[in-house]
């Protein structure tokens, strides 16, 4: 039943065909792809709770850390960095380093 409901398969032949390693292989692949979207899931819950991240400006007072998206999230420079496949760039730097001095508790 995993053939036809993960794997798209449409007949009884193509699992007839199916070995038991490929099969395993596959299903540990379709394990992966999930932890992959867990993974993707829990980045984009995080990513919604760090946009709204505010700093206080003065007694009852607050702004926004990322007053404009390109502050949240610099869609050329992460083009330059998908480009040179030797550079390791931390993606949380900015938030880090915001949360390094104490985040908004402390500003």
């Amino acid at each position: 039943m995993n053939c036809f409901r993960f794997f798209d398969f449409k007949s009884f032949k193509e699992v007839d065909d199916l070995t038991f390693d490929e099969y395993r292989l596959m299903m540990r692949a379709l394990r992966l792809r999930q932890v992959d979207m867990d993974y993707r899931n829990h980045l984009q819950a995080f990513l919604n709770f760090a946009v709204k991240a505010e700093r206080k400006t003065g007694k009852n007072k607050s702004r926004p850390v990322y007053n404009t998206f390109r502050k949240f999230f610099n869609y050329e420079k992460a083009i330059e960095e998908a480009m040179d496949k030797n550079k390791k760039t931390d993606r949380f730097r900015g938030i880090k380093k915001f949360l390094e001095k104490g985040g908004a508790a402390n500003d």
